[in-house]
């Protein structure tokens, strides 16, 4: 059974993660004919809120907070290493 606390933190964290997806939707959308090259606290700001929103994701809406280490580790790492590996590549 759910207790009322618990209901309350995930009500939040799903408001933060609508919240961070609109983020991210209305900066797609207000810098989409900029160059971002020259716009690198954009990009920064684009891989924060991703890295947000997979710690969100990861740890609360999979339950992954109580799972073996090893686990939460790789799920946590893919949101950091993904992003990054994508950028070498678009770089390259």
């Amino acid at each position: 059974m759910i207790k009322p606390r618990q209901l309350l933190f995930q009500k939040i964290a799903m408001f933060l993660l609508v919240g961070l997806t609109v983020v991210s939707a209305l900066l797609g959308w207000l810098f989409q004919d900029t160059d971002f090259a020259s716009q690198t606290w954009l990009l920064w700001l684009v891989w924060l809120t991703v890295a947000i929103k997979g710690q969100q994701i990861t740890d609360i809406f999979m339950e992954l907070s109580h799972a073996p280490r090893m686990w939460r580790l790789l799920f946590l790492s893919y949101v950091i290493i993904l992003p990054i590996i994508l950028g070498l590549i678009y770089w390259l």
